[in-house]
């Protein structure tokens, strides 16, 4: 006669399941999710999975098994069937309503709810995603009974608590109703503009700048190999862009090429801020810009909003290093102070090349484009324009991401 086992008693397992997702390693990537919206996995497959949803996680690990052991040489069988397993669970497994516990990597929890099915953002982090609403809360971690301690830090990406569900409510409930919960709630009521962040300004700037026939990519501090250095803020672009020279006559550009080839490109930089409050401010963000920016053809400091009385600061600033000054709007960008051109700097391309994936990959497409032939070069620039920053495809697009993220419009 077999073990009869007793099932587990829980006021929510018939409803939802409950889930641990790491989002990145370490939680490198927990903010960036948490500000965005969103949950994802890193699954070195860089396609979208729409066509591959299957019910079963056997099925999704036989089909994408072989193909990541052939981009991960090295790598066991066992080592596949789990980050396949994890991708699954997030992309599929995991349903809408389904509730998230995501280590912010400083010793508390972020939760949320599922909101969405699977989409894919290439030429992001965790670019297999699902949308999901956080709650206005953290879970300390030390709060947790020793139980949920253990399994929600066990290793791998994704860990089932559903067998934990009334104690996370519980957990989650205690949360909604500290103090502090109370005090941050009202800080947010009363203070709306807080709703967007600086990496949200990024779609609409760069929407912009393809007007002006500048290609803009972001670059993603947090895939940077130094990522324990926070000095490395003053080493990072928030983004790069290149204008290309365009000439209808394919013998002009040739000559152009042959002749003085970094004449058919320029390179921009740009530091990207909310708001500029203050003189001290404007020094701090500029000189941040300054060390950022200064290496490429023309470098800016971008912000949302410039207080009033910055005119001469701003313009002694730009007279003795450089540096531009842009203010943008949701639909427009004004160039209040233009920057000085310079020449490439490449050793700090070069240091840039070595420290982050995104920046690398900019540059390798960038010069692919620029050594192509004739014949290829079309080719090369699709390549290129892929991996840089979606734009809004309408007015109305833009208007409604402006509404969702209360972005002035």
């Amino acid at each position: 006669m077999g073990l009869k086992v007793k099932p587990l008693k829980t006021r929510y397992m018939a409803t939802k399941q409950y889930n641990r997702v790491m989002l990145g390693k370490g939680s490198m990537y927990a903010k960036m999710c948490r500000e965005e919206g969103f949950i994802g996995s890193e699954f070195e497959i860089q396609q979208d999975l729409s066509d591959s949803l299957f019910d079963n996680w056997r099925d999704f690990n036989k089909k994408f098994i072989p193909q990541w052991m052939a981009l991960v040489p090295g790598k066991s069988a066992t080592a596949a069937g789990l980050v396949c397993g994890f991708t699954w669970t997030i992309v599929k497994g995991l349903k809408i309503g389904d509730t998230v516990l995501c280590s912010s990597g400083e010793g508390y929890y972020y939760v949320g709810t599922i909101t969405s099915d699977y989409y894919y953002v290439p030429n992001t982090p965790l670019p297999h995603r699902r949308k999901v609403k956080w709650m206005d809360i953290t879970i300390p971690r030390k709060t947790m009974p020793q139980k949920l301690r253990n399994s929600s830090g066990s290793i791998g990406t994704c860990c089932d608590l559903t067998r934990y569900a009334d104690i996370i409510e519980d957990l989650i409930a205690n949360a909604v109703k500290s103090p502090l919960a109370q005090v941050h709630q009202a800080a947010k009521n009363n203070d709306s503009s807080k709703k967007y962040t600086e990496r949200s300004l990024h779609k609409l700037f760069c929407s912009f700048l393809r007007t002006r026939n500048i290609f803009a990519k972001t670059i993603y501090h947090e895939k940077s190999n130094s990522q324990v250095d926070s000095a490395q803020k003053w080493v990072h672009p928030d983004i790069v862009g290149v204008q290309f020279e365009e000439f209808k006559n394919d013998a002009t550009l040739s000559l152009l090429k042959a002749t003085e080839p970094k004449e058919t490109v320029h390179i921009y930089s740009y530091e990207m801020k909310r708001k500029i409050d203050s003189d001290y401010q404007l020094k701090q963000y500029y000189f941040q810009a300054l060390s950022n920016s200064s290496w490429a053809n023309f470098g800016y400091l971008v912000a949302f909003e410039i207080a009033d009385g910055l005119e001469d600061e701003m313009q002694r600033l730009n007279n003795a290093f450089g540096i531009g000054i842009i203010l943008m709007q949701a639909t427009d960008a004004t160039v209040l102070y233009p920057a000085r051109e310079n020449a490439l700097d490449y050793i700090t391309i070069e240091k840039l090349n070595n420290l982050n994936s995104d920046f690398c990959s900019f540059i390798t497409k960038l010069s692919k484009v620029m050594n192509a032939s004739k014949d290829y070069t079309a080719d090369a620039r699709l390549s290129f324009e892929k991996i840089c920053d979606k734009i809004f495809e309408s007015d109305e697009e833009l208007e409604a991401y402006c509404k969702e993220l209360n972005i002035p419009f």
